[in-house]
């Protein structure tokens, strides 16, 4: 692996379970990239299908393609990713799931607007969205300016985990993803280096160069589980923000963002009941599982009680709730 100042090293990390069916146009993306100084490094978390023998096929073909296989719990991307951070060379890194796809030009459009931006810890960028092939879909993720950790705070997601370039040396200093976190993984890692005293970064968007696959097949089979899953990462998550927050001069508006998080806990327990898919009871112990770390005052308790009687169904509530509980 070369690094130089011209044509950078690029490590791009993957982690991979049972993706036999979509790593292979992956794995194409990264070889058709027109800026060529790359690495690509590829964890599996233990497949059982074929993706192994294809990146195998593909790392005899060509020696930029490394890959790993989880040795050490936790199971889990967070894991997978840390791994490949470990074994990272390149002076900058970007992660990118094994059934997404890069755009040929994405790594040399990313590393020009470094050259531009050679003092930032990350840039980001835009990314669009496919379900079997680019261009059947129209959504985009695009980022747009203004409080970047304060919207995290509040789970209002300006971007993934693909959309930025980091510099190695500021992930490894950040220590890379929180493995004990079930959910909200790259939310938890975007917060924290936003919250990084003296952190630079800069939102550069433009036309997408990366896309995310819509995986229809990927269904929902236990939707109580998923909500409590999802409950118990707002918990680790309040809990380490909070820790971060109260010894920032500007606390107060991002305590209040924060209110967000604990919205979107409530509500993803009332779509399950919305779908039928829990019942009331199993609903209101959700909630109650929520208030064991969250307690609602005043206009939250308001906003709860409208979620069991059905008024978020009006349009715009969950938004006017949004803005009025975290400031947004």
């Amino acid at each position: 692996m070369q690094q130089n100042n011209i044509h950078p090293l690029v490590s791009i990390i993957i982690p991979n379970y049972n993706k036999a069916n979509f790593i292979q146009k992956t794995i194409q993306s990264v070889i058709a990239q027109t800026h060529e100084n790359w690495e690509a490094i590829i964890v599996d978390d233990g497949s059982t299908d074929q993706s192994i023998e294809i990146i195998k096929q593909y790392c005899k073909q060509d020696k930029r393609f490394r890959l790993f296989e989880r040795n050490r719990q936790p199971k889990g991307g967070s894991t997978c990713r840390n791994i490949g951070l470990k074994n990272a060379q390149g002076n900058y890194t970007m992660f990118l799931d094994s059934d997404d796809i890069l755009t040929p030009n994405c790594l040399s459009n990313r590393l020009n607007h470094i050259k531009q931006n050679p003092d930032h810890h990350f840039l980001v960028f835009s990314g669009g969205t496919f379900y079997r092939n680019i261009g059947d879909s129209n959504s985009q993720w695009i980022p747009s300016q203004g409080n970047h950790a304060k919207q995290f705070l509040a789970h209002i997601l300006p971007w993934n985990i693909s959309l930025p370039i980091w510099k190695t040396s500021f992930l490894k200093r950040l220590n890379g993803f929180d493995e004990t976190f079930p959910r909200l993984q790259d939310v938890e890692l975007h917060t924290r280096a936003l919250l990084q005293p003296g952190v630079k970064y800069k939102i550069i968007g433009g036309a997408p160069d990366f896309y995310y696959r819509i995986d229809e097949k990927r269904k929902l089979k236990a939707p109580y589980q998923f909500v409590e899953t999802f409950i118990k990462a707002v918990e680790l998550y309040s809990s380490k923000m909070k820790q971060i927050i109260k010894v920032r001069n500007d606390k107060a508006p991002l305590f209040k963002a924060l209110n967000g998080t604990f919205q979107s806990a409530y509500l993803t327990a009332q779509v399950q009941y919305d779908l039928g898919n829990i019942s009331a009871e199993e609903r209101n112990r959700l909630f109650d599982r929520v208030k064991s770390f969250h307690n609602p005052k005043g206009l939250f308790t308001l906003y709860i009680k409208g979620l069991q009687n059905g008024i978020h169904r009006i349009k715009g509530y969950n938004w006017l709730g949004k803005k009025v509980l975290a400031g947004r």
